[in-house]
């Protein structure tokens, strides 16, 4: 790790010129660099682990996680950096910061699908890009910049609006300079880190590793999901609240599907005379509702369904899909809700039957 010392000499002699304090003299700094097209350098560079998660706050983290989830809803081959961006949009400083412009998560998916497009095959496993790292190590010195050790989604943000394929995404979207607009919501109020704190970090993450955030990353409701797909998973997130169950286990999306009122679920079990399912469920060991994604769970939602779908050959994500996902790993609970009805076999055979054309986008 080592400073740009160019870039600090700069700002000092700037300060001692115009009495500026140091994060003045920075941003000035920076703003000359820029329109002389020489970049807007965080005059920070950090070196340290190979991966550099473990840098970032659990919010950050689970944005960078989640960015694989939005490259494989998009079968998209790699984890780019709009798949970071459109992450980061869901949900926590990002989120917030870009609703404040009238800007969500689904008018940047819509942004990325119009000039990208959907890939031609599912990559279940999809990994960072050299692109993609090059942003999480940017972030990391944009942080250090700003006086702050730990880098979260607005330094992520920062980072991102220097590729020039997120910079097109978000100008497409009336957002000119990214930097101003996280410097309005999170000014510069510290001096840069100090270059022995960065080293102790590094060397701290280099001995131990991070593990990852616990909770770890929801899913978020996806584009590629229907109206009523969504819907259900919606209700089993609800429903394993009401039961004051920790996680939300494939149970409680089993029964929510398999109770929704819409739909290619509900179509079939409608057609076939299916009762409704019971609604007790094994009693929780520690009561607490939280809302998370067991791993079961977060499988089913964030990978089988996409396998169903590509075998299938459908881009939507039904409620049938879920289903068959559900169905497809039994466990105790789930073969309690299914007891009442016909095998595995003929559920998925009328499911399968009955996808097509059955739900909104």
């Amino acid at each position: 790790m080592t400073r740009n010392r160019r870039s600090k000499h700069a700002i000092r002699a700037r300060m001692a010129q115009t009495g500026e304090r140091y994060t003045e003299a920075r941003r000035a700094h920076l703003a000359s660099r820029a329109d002389r097209g020489g970049g807007e350098d965080p005059g920070v560079t950090i070196t340290g682990p190979e991966d550099p998660l473990g840098w970032f706050t659990d919010q950050a983290y689970n944005a960078i996680l989640l960015a694989a989830d939005e490259a494989r809803m998009l079968s998209h081959p790699s984890v780019e950096p709009e798949h970071l961006l459109l992450a980061a949009a869901r949900r926590g400083n990002v989120e917030r910061l870009l609703a404040g412009e009238g800007i969500g998560a689904r008018a940047i998916h819509a942004v990325i699908t119009q000039t990208r497009g959907f890939g031609d095959r599912l990559e279940l496993r999809p990994r960072r890009s050299p692109a993609s790292e090059d942003v999480l190590r940017r972030a990391v010195a944009e942080a250090a910049a700003r006086g702050v050790l730990g880098p979260s989604t607005e330094h992520l943000l920062v980072a991102l609006g220097d590729q020039q394929p997120t910079a097109r995404i978000l100008a497409e979207l009336g957002i000119g300079s990214v930097r101003a607009l996280v410097d309005a919501a999170y000014p510069v109020t510290r001096p840069p880190l100090d270059r022995a704190v960065i080293e102790r970090r590094a060397a701290q993450l280099a001995r131990t590793g991070s593990a990852a955030p616990s909770p770890g990353p929801i899913p978020p409701v996806f584009e590629r999901f229907t109206a009523q797909a969504r819907a259900a998973i919606d209700a089993g997130i609800e429903h394993a609240r009401d039961l004051d169950d920790p996680y939300v286990e494939p149970a409680h999306l089993l029964f929510a599907v398999l109770s929704s009122t819409a739909g290619v679920a509900a179509t079939v079990r409608a057609r076939y005379g299916w009762d409704n399912p019971p609604v007790r469920l094994a009693e929780p060991r520690y009561p607490r509702a939280t809302g998370i994604f067991s791993a079961e769970a977060r499988r089913i939602v964030a990978e089988d369904v996409l396998v169903i779908a590509e075998f299938l050959d459908h881009r939507p994500v039904t409620t049938g899909h879920v289903l068959i996902a559900v169905l497809e790993r039994p466990d105790g609970q789930t073969s309690e809700i299914t007891s009442s009805l016909p095998g595995i076999r003929e559920i998925t055979a009328a499911v399968v039957d009955g996808l097509p054309g059955q739900e909104d986008i």
